[in-house]
């Protein structure tokens, strides 16, 4: 994979990877605004809070990564499988 394709995949990556941070801290705002914690203690609150994030970053993380695996071509090296001519297999 040439360097520039490497470069803007990872660029994609990175805001991919930011915008679903940000949502879900949006999400967690708004949830804490409406009140949906509003029956917990504060520590456990933002626990749940922390927990979600952290939950969604790995996941966010994760794929990103599958994605990366993907477009950069390493993967086809492990599952290439080729055909030996069929004069060898029956030797």
């Amino acid at each position: 994979m040439p360097a520039l394709e490497g470069y803007f995949l990872m660029r994609t990556i990175t805001i991919f990877s930011s915008l679903c941070l940000a949502v879900s801290v949006a999400a967690c705002g708004v949830m804490w605004g409406l009140g949906v914690f509003s029956g917990v203690s504060v520590g456990a609150a933002i626990g749940t809070i922390i927990g979600i994030l952290l939950a969604t970053s790995i996941g966010t993380a994760l794929m990103a990564l599958a994605l990366y695996s993907d477009q950069s071509g390493h993967d086809e090296v492990i599952f290439r499988v080729e055909k030996e001519p069929e004069s060898r297999q029956n030797s």
